[in-house]
């Protein structure tokens, strides 16, 4: 495969990527909307609210840990060994955004007629 083709795959997969956190991102701040519109006696409201918040946070420093790590030139061996570290927390971030998300649909935010 030449360089120019593995460059422009990885720039579509980022660019995929980023789509999918916007679209989670804003998803989070929708369902973070609705959640305080319904007020503090919605069923299971600070559960959801306390893991929606969290989900937000987490996903904006995963965005700027990404942008430091995009900025990561990787010269020399130290720098390297950063990244990779950089690189393992953004998985794991990336993971428990993921659960987080997955207690946040279980719980759900009901809309009740009052």
């Amino acid at each position: 495969m030449s360089g120019t083709k593995v460059e422009s795959d990885q720039g579509g997969k980022t660019l995929a990527k980023g789509l999918l956190d916007i679209g989670l991102l804003m998803a989070n701040a929708s369902q973070l909307k609705s959640l305080i519109s319904l007020g503090p006696d919605a069923e299971y409201y600070y559960p959801n609210l306390v893991l929606i918040c969290l989900s937000i946070a987490l996903q904006v420093v995963t965005g700027v840990m990404l942008l430091v790590l995009g900025s990561m030139e990787g010269k020399n061996l130290e720098e390297r060994s950063t990244a990779n570290r950089l690189n393992n927390v953004v998985v794991g971030f990336v993971f428990a955004i993921t659960v987080i998300n997955v207690f946040v649909a279980a719980f759900g935010i009901k809309m009740t007629e009052n």
